[in-house]
């Protein structure tokens, strides 16, 4: 899209254009502080409606089955007023060669009020396979395009729940946090000052790698997916409020995204619920509020909408808020979209 388009687009919504004279190279499409000036209207109008608006922190996608104008209307009609969008590589443009995907800043410039831009999903097959030469890349791009935030990388992921039915073991993935890889993101992340998201199921045996980096690098802004998805409870007997309030005490550079399951959401590899936040009766378990009312800043709203599941914002959104629902307003707020643009732009919002 020429600039002349984006400029366009952005004016229809009523975005403040500061730096409508600014040349842009064929790369740098998107211009961050543009955005951030303009995605404030974004939040106003999703408030303005009666719902509080939720900037979705976490979502991978597959480019080439995502219909932009169907998805934009669910997250309309599910008050969410910003999504970051990581595209995935496919099996097909990795045996290419392909280790990039650049559909984030694309799909930026088409609807810059919807989506915020996020590099390629640390996923099978290009992170799994080839994850020195991904992150070469990933760096390169990430610096080159100015990009807020880094998608998230894949270093202990079970098969999803859908991998099980279909009986696919390509998603049972294990790359060692503290190892070659690790370092040099943790690392790139310290020296940007970009956040990036991990996938790292939770066990007591992964637990010390965890804090040992979380030491090492401790102005890298590391954001931990799925508050309390435990999915085998054998193997995780640390893990609960009390052991993350103190990670995140010890830990200023840890925050954590609420994407996971509902109450009645059964993993089919235990046949254990995916999230341990809930109560049988589907209340919020009382200890989970309390950590997140001390702590509000450190948990970010997330829907993880994955590639083949597009079309589930509203349910997703749905079971969000049933868990937000359960905090004070106030704390619901900061975590529903306040955190994310705090740890973002380092700035307070209010809308």
């Amino acid at each position: 899209m020429q600039r002349r388009e984006f400029i366009k687009n952005l004016a229809a919504l009523g975005f403040f254009l500061p730096m409508a004279g600014k040349t842009w190279s064929a790369e740098q499409t998107f211009d961050l502080v543009t955005l951030r000036q303009g995605w404030p209207i974004r939040l106003k109008a999703v408030a303005a409606s009666g719902k509080i608006p939720l900037i979705d922190i976490e979502f991978s996608y597959n480019p080439g089955k995502l219909d932009a104008a169907e998805f934009i209307r669910q997250m309309d009609e599910a008050g969410v007023a910003l999504s970051a969008l990581s595209p995935e590589i496919g099996e097909g443009r990795f045996k290419e060669g392909k280790l990039w995907h650049d559909d984030s800043r694309t799909l930026v410039m088409s609807h810059p009020a919807y989506f915020i831009p996020t590099t390629t999903a640390g996923i099978y097959p290009a992170w799994t396979e080839k994850p020195g030469e991904f992150l070469t890349e990933h760096f390169r791009r990430a610096g080159e395009n100015g990009y807020p935030l880094l998608g998230e990388f894949e270093f202990r992921h079970y098969i999803s729940p859908r991998q099980w039915k279909r009986g696919q073991t390509y998603r049972d993935v294990s790359i060692s946090l503290n190892g070659e890889h690790g370092h040099r993101l943790f690392a790139y992340a310290e020296k940007t000052g970009i956040p990036f998201q991990i996938h790292y199921e939770i066990e007591d045996g992964l637990l010390p790698a965890l804090e040992e980096m979380l030491t090492a690098y401790p102005k890298a802004k590391v954001i931990w997916c799925h508050l309390a998805q435990i999915r085998y409870s054998e193997r995780s007997k640390r893990y609960g409020p009390a052991y993350l309030r103190g990670l995140l005490e010890k830990h200023p550079n840890l925050y954590i995204d609420t994407a996971f399951g509902g109450p009645d959401s059964i993993y089919p590899g235990s046949g254990e619920a995916h999230a341990r936040v809930w109560r049988q009766d589907g209340t919020v378990i009382p200890e989970w509020v309390a950590l997140i009312s001390d702590h509000p800043w450190r948990f970010l709203a997330a829907l993880d909408i994955g590639g083949d599941r597009m079309n589930e914002v509203r349910e997703k959104a749905v079971t969000l808020r049933r868990f937000l629902g359960a905090l004070p307003e106030q704390i619901y707020r900061i975590v529903a979209y306040k955190a994310a643009w705090k740890l973002l732009f380092d700035e307070v919002i209010d809308v």
